[in-house]
């Protein structure tokens, strides 16, 4: 499949009216390897609205390797979600909870990576969707897998805040941080995030090519490995340590969330059909490595995990760098480190948030679509989608003000809203058969299928045991909401689907 540059489209098509959908009988014309639609191995996709600036094909092959990693960021990831895992088996929940969700989404991912070769375009899993979907009901599973991306996307950046007012805490302890200081925090980070994304759109590729994350090392005494590696500690409430076992692991596999980053950036960089799944897979393979070995030389440190489970700071890594070095300043500036690595993950991200958005409305997924597809002539980028994102992201941080757990919530929304549009276009794909995948690059061969089948089945299975309650009993103030979080955005976009876009919504246009 081909996804070429709008001026390309244009000369094309002229008008994406004049472009007739691809139907199903289209998808299964015989001539090409895999499967693909036309004899000459190749789909032109168009869209509802097209700008008269084009996007820059700015990014190299290192640049989305670096910005593909500092969203992934595993390792800072783990050090910002430790409190699930380790509320829910100490160190061994924490550590094995991992390389269990490090698999866990390695197989998930995998027919994702495979699928960003064969249809590499700024949708990502949306575009997927549609093309491999039956032609009856595509519109509405692309529909509605394009506005899950987007939420999960615009619900990974709170967690930087509650480090600012966790040093606040370890300087002050009769501080008190409330649920609207952080939000605040939160916000003023979004800002200048989007500010930096807007104003520094031309250097972005030189900046997230050094965004790979700073090394750390401190001479700190050590735990012994039986502590690391075999010492179950649950505080939890769950009676069965089995079960605390698993909900932690489905809680590490925010560690990895945001592997398809690269994928939105399929027309900003030459051959995308072949450098975005290397992007894909490079990031996730530093990323399990990064975070597995960080998680074991942080936990060496504890002295005191139910210390560091319930630090006044709220957040356990800056216990734990104080229980090992029993110094403030230290501490603060181990952290400071993190922040710095976080800074460049905020700043890609918000890059992410805003080419999702606009590659939606490039398809009227969004209310006031054409308004929103449009390109920034000056800063040559998608400025209005960049600042709506933004917007989303600060209504969706809400939801932290309302309760002590809204974290973990929000942590396992983001989980489950981007698996699942890791796992839609797998299972289509999986039941219609892996002929309808186009000729790709990168080909997973015969294991593909496995991993298809596999892939709903493990984001189902994740459903079930993430939104199980993190502590018993259960109380209003630690209850988990995340069933309500998604059931309600879920809700919404059903609701925006036959309110105002069934009928509208035609998804990319193939030719």
């Amino acid at each position: 499949m081909e996804y070429k540059s709008q001026a390309d489209r244009k000369s094309i098509a002229g008008s994406s009216k004049t472009v007739k959908a691809v139907t199903d009988a289209d998808l299964e014309r015989p001539g090409t390897p895999g499967g693909a639609s036309f004899s000459d191995g190749k789909m032109e996709v168009t869209h509802q609205f097209n700008s008269d600036t084009e996007m820059k094909k700015q990014f190299s092959s290192i640049a989305t390797l670096g910005l593909a990693f500092s969203i992934l960021n595993s390792w800072v990831g783990a050090a910002g979600s430790l409190l699930g895992p380790i509320s829910l088996g100490g160190s061994v929940t924490a550590i094995w909870g991992c390389l269990a969700g490090a698999a866990f989404t390695t197989i998930l991912c995998m027919g994702v990576i495979e699928m960003a070769s064969a249809m590499p375009g700024a949708g990502g899993p949306y575009h997927y969707t549609f093309v491999l979907a039956w032609e009856h009901n595509r519109k509405f599973l692309s529909f509605f897998v394009g506005w899950c991306n987007m939420i999960a996307w615009c619900s990974g950046l709170l967690f930087m805040a509650t480090f600012f007012t966790g040093m606040a805490v370890l300087y002050h302890p009769s501080y008190t941080p409330t649920t609207w200081h952080i939000y605040l925090i939160f916000l003023l980070i979004l800002s200048v995030g989007t500010a930096v994304v807007i104003g520094a759109n031309h250097i972005m590729s030189r900046l997230t090519a050094i965004s790979f994350p700073v090394a750390m090392h401190a001479d700190l005494p050590y735990q012994s490995a039986s502590f690391v590696f075999t010492n179950f500690s649950n505080p939890s409430g769950w009676s069965s340590n089995g079960m605390a076992f698993v909900i932690g692991c489905m809680l590490s596999c925010y560690n990895f969330i945001g592997i398809d980053a690269a994928t939105h950036l399929s027309e900003e960089m030459p051959n995308p059909a072949l450098k975005v799944p290397q992007a894909m897979a490079g990031a996730l393979a530093t990323g399990c490595f990064t975070s597995f070995g960080f998680l074991i030389a942080l936990l060496f440190c504890v002295t005191d995990m139910d210390e560091v489970i319930t630090t006044p700071t709220g957040v356990p890594i800056l216990a734990i760098f104080f229980q090992s070095t029993n110094s403030k300043a230290v501490s603060v500036t181990l952290l400071s480190l993190i922040i710095f690595c976080l800074v460049f993950s905020v700043v890609s991200a918000i890059l992410i948030c805003g080419r999702t958005t606009w590659a939606f409305a490039r398809d009227n997924g969004l209310p006031f679509s054409q308004y929103f597809s449009h390109i920034d002539e000056k800063t040559g980028m998608p400025l209005r989608a960049t600042l709506l994102s933004s917007i989303l992201c600060m209504i969706y941080g809400c939801i932290y003000v309302g309760s002590t757990v809204a974290f973990q919530s929000i942590v396992g929304s983001a989980i489950i809203m981007l698996f699942a549009t890791y796992a839609m276009p797998q299972g289509i794909l999986a039941i219609r058969g892996r002929h309808h995948l186009p000729a790709r690059p990168f080909d997973l061969g015969r294991p593909g299928l496995f991993l298809n089948i596999s892939a709903p089945i493990l984001f189902l299975i994740l459903t079930v045991f993430i939104c199980f309650p993190y502590a018993l009993p259960v109380t209003a103030q630690n209850m988990n909401y995340l069933s309500v979080i998604v059931v309600g955005c879920s809700t919404l976009i059903v609701c925006l689907w036959y309110g105002s876009k069934k009928g509208v919504y035609n998804g990319p246009i193939l030719a």
